[in-house]
């Protein structure tokens, strides 16, 4: 089936980090470039990133008979897994073109070409019918939502009766920060080109006006932080901008948001969790 393609959110610095940085994680990370769950007998950061995904198919609980929409599906990792596991058709939704062409490059080498299809798209403007998807997924895309209430919204419409939504991802702790914490929190976040993160709550309270019942929340930070130290490891390489920052205060330097989102996280700023309603 084809789709409207259509981009109107150009948010033309993500799209350039993306483009900068991706390939970097990509080679620690392999296709599925988010923080991962670690646990007892997972060894290595690529088997954490592929271990989230299955945490949070557990949650929503995918089937073969299922049509997945992808939010922000990246180079396909994610989208190319559930349909060799579960053999179900799926949609990947990106805002890069370049991620796009690298999907359906390796869905072809995958085998799977037949059960993804893969779009340039914003999934704040979803081009598609109402009640299209039985589940949407989000693997830490969602937090460039903006705005996450409008986000939500539009999931819930694409969504058919009984559908599932569910995302792993970074939280807010709470709802406002001040002094030094509203300062770490907006390094971070700049130099991840994001606009903001949202708490628990508020991811609630969203959901639920939307029209989702059963709304879940685990929290799994501790899940996530030996990713969180292997991207501070990383940010050493850039320790004479860290220690020159904390007296010029140094504007987007090199690895300064792997720096940043440490000590969020170490500071109790951030929270990581698993989100998944029920439409």
């Amino acid at each position: 089936m084809s789709w409207k393609n259509k981009v109107t959110w150009e948010n033309k610095d993500v799209v350039k980090y993306y483009l900068d940085s991706a390939w970097a994680f990509e080679k620690l990370w392999g296709p599925d470039m988010h923080y991962g769950y670690w646990e007892k007998g997972v060894k290595s950061q690529k088997m954490a990133s592929r271990r989230m995904n299955e945490k949070v198919v557990e949650k929503i609980e995918i089937t073969k008979d299922d049509y997945v929409l992808d939010a922000g599906c990246g180079i396909g990792g994610n989208s190319i897994w559930l349909a060799q596991t579960y053999g179900c058709k799926v949609v990947g939704v990106t805002i890069v073109q370049e991620q796009i062409d690298t999907a359906k490059r390796r869905a072809k080498e995958a085998g799977v070409e037949n059960l993804c299809e893969f779009i340039l798209m914003d999934y704040m403007n979803l081009q598609f019918p109402d009640e299209t998807f039985s589940v949407v997924m989000g693997l830490e895309s969602i937090c460039y939502a903006n705005p996450k209430s409008e986000f939500i919204k539009g999931v819930f419409r694409v969504l058919k009766k009984g559908g599932r939504f569910g995302m792993a991802d970074g939280f807010a702790a709470k709802e406002m920060y001040e002094g030094d914490e509203k300062r770490l929190m907006g390094r971070w976040m700049d130099g991840w080109k994001l606009n903001n993160l949202e708490t628990m709550n508020k991811w609630k309270e969203n959901a639920e006006i939307a029209g989702f019942s059963s709304i879940n929340y685990i929290d799994i930070t501790k899940n996530v932080l030996p990713t969180s130290r292997i991207m501070l490891a990383w940010s050493l390489f850039s320790i004479h901008w860290h220690i020159l920052d904390k007296f010029f205060e140094i504007r987007d330097y090199p690895n300064d948001a792997l720096w940043y989102q440490y000590w969020a996280i170490k500071k109790g700023l951030a929270k990581y969790g698993i989100f998944w309603a029920v439409r």
